[in-house]
């Protein structure tokens, strides 16, 4: 078994957990080390604030999902002391070789036994398994849930027609204050994905200087379409309880239901023995969800598609939740679970294992761009003219040239159309100028991860850049 210092990084919870594990292991505070002889356990003792020291343990049996023990009174995982070990495993620390202790062997067999019951449900046809992962409704409970949701986007339907009808310049802090009551009234409906999209509206008014509400009124028009487009579909769902949710778009999604990885499969929603390597990663702050969100853009090297992976942190629970972090190696995924949508879908996974990215994956991704931009302009406009779909879709470009015009590049295909890049208004990273110490050197035998940007003040339609692919690496930009 290898332990390098980065797939440590990638599964402790935070970079304070991995600063204090790094210093237990400096500092010699791991002792008494193990391993089994089969190198896929792990364990020793820490000292800790206490009389008594900490038993840790990390166990590899399954390497894409390592379980960490420890009888700290932590309630991260891994904890630092569990980190402490990898550290100290990954820098050649003395491990001996011993017997597993009966205690963890016990909770293995365990495991084992879980493992082995899972795979007997899943035996035979993959729709047989998908049905039998998830517990099927009751017709009856549908049906009442959906004259639930029903009436909820009757009083968010009211609720909208009275922000209008006030004007938005007349919403002041105590008009706001009623707002947000009656918003989260909506919460007990079924339809929190509604209740968020007001809440968004709330924030997107606490942002407007100078009367500027180009914001504000684009959510507005999401709130309008997300009504009647949710008020058609449960109506369909309260006539036929037993039909199948919309696979094409993700209003299941956008109206709070919460897509299990069993319900996923049932549709058919997963590919097989996947591929996928990072284009982008960045954090940011959504303050309606009241959440950090970890955000990444991903390249299906066998299908060719772009995915888009989302951890959600919320702030109550930040100690607890692992934080991710970019990925430089290509993810291979045993069951790669899509959710419904049409541009750069959702993607999650239970587990996976690395491998180092190479050239040939580098060269792949850059096959996979597309060499005619009003090809890209017409579909990308097709998505954002449709409220609930997509605002900012994300790209690949190959690139043919690229050249200064003005404060800004403009990329242009063999066919001579061109795009220009801009920085996206709200963005604190300003990749345009990064990319401007890099092109138009580098336009040969490249492509450009980029983000469509529809300025809706200006009407300008440009792109942000988020890396660049070249055969030996992926540049970040965005980060």
């Amino acid at each position: 078994m290898k332990i390098t210092a980065h797939e440590i990084e990638l599964l402790v919870p935070n970079a304070a957990v991995a600063k204090n594990g790094r210093d237990l292991a400096a500092k010699n505070k791991l002792f008494n080390l193990k391993m089994s002889e089969d190198g896929s356990l792990i364990w020793g003792e820490c000292s800790g604030s206490g009389a008594s020291p900490y038993f840790c343990s990390v166990d590899y049996i399954d390497e894409s999902k390592p379980v960490f023990r420890c009888n700290c009174p932590s309630r991260q995982f891994p904890c630092k002391h569990s980190t402490g070990l990898l550290y100290a495993f990954e820098k050649q620390l003395p491990f001996a070789v011993a017997e597993i202790p009966e205690e963890i062997a016990g909770k293995r067999a365990k495991i084992q036994k879980r493992t082995d019951s899972k795979e007997q449900e899943s035996s035979g046809t993959k729709e047989k398994a998908g049905v039998q992962a998830e517990k099927p409704q009751n017709t009856k409970s549908i049906i009442k849930k959906a004259d639930t949701q029903l009436s909820g986007i009757e009083i968010a339907k009211k609720l909208l027609n009275n922000i209008v009808q006030m004007g938005l310049s007349g919403i002041d802090a105590t008009v706001r204050r009623t707002l947000d009551e009656r918003i989260r009234e909506l919460g007990n409906y079924h339809i929190e994905g509604i209740q968020l999209a007001f809440t968004n509206l709330l924030v997107e008014l606490s942002y407007v200087e100078n009367d500027e509400y180009t914001n504000v009124i684009d959510q507005l028009n999401y709130i309008s379409a997300l009504l009647k487009k949710s008020g058609e579909y449960f109506a369909a769902k309260k006539q036929n309880p037993e039909a199948d949710p919309e696979l094409s778009s993700s209003i299941e999604e956008q109206t709070g239901y919460v897509w299990k990885l069993a319900g996923l499969k049932k549709y058919g929603m997963y590919e097989e023995n996947a591929e996928i390597i990072q284009l982008s990663y960045n954090t940011y702050d959504n303050t309606a969800r009241k959440a950090f969100i970890d955000e990444g853009y991903w390249f299906n090297l066998k299908t060719g598609r772009i995915y888009r992976s989302k951890n959600y942190r919320p702030y109550k629970a930040l100690r607890y939740i692992k934080e991710e972090n970019s990925c430089f190696e290509v993810l291979q995924i045993p069951e790669l679970f899509i959710y419904p949508g049409d541009v750069n879908p959702r993607v999650r996974w239970e587990s996976m294992k690395l491998r180092l990215a190479t050239d040939a994956d580098r060269v792949r991704v850059i096959d996979g761009a597309s060499s005619d931009y009003a090809e890209v302009v017409k579909t990308a406009k097709s998505t954002i003219k449709n409220p609930l779909m997509e605002k900012n879709p994300v790209v690949l470009l190959k690139l043919n040239r690229a050249y200064p015009a003005g404060e800004h590049i403009v990329l242009e295909d063999a066919q001579g159309n061109r795009l220009t890049l801009t920085d996206l208004p709200a963005q604190q990273i300003h990749t345009e100028t990064i990319l401007k110490s890099i092109l138009p050197g580098r336009c040969e035998d490249a492509a450009l991860a980029a983000m469509i940007n529809n300025d809706l003040k200006t009407g300008i339609f440009s792109v942000t850049a988020l890396s660049l692919i070249i055969p030996g690496k992926i540049i970040r930009l965005l980060y």
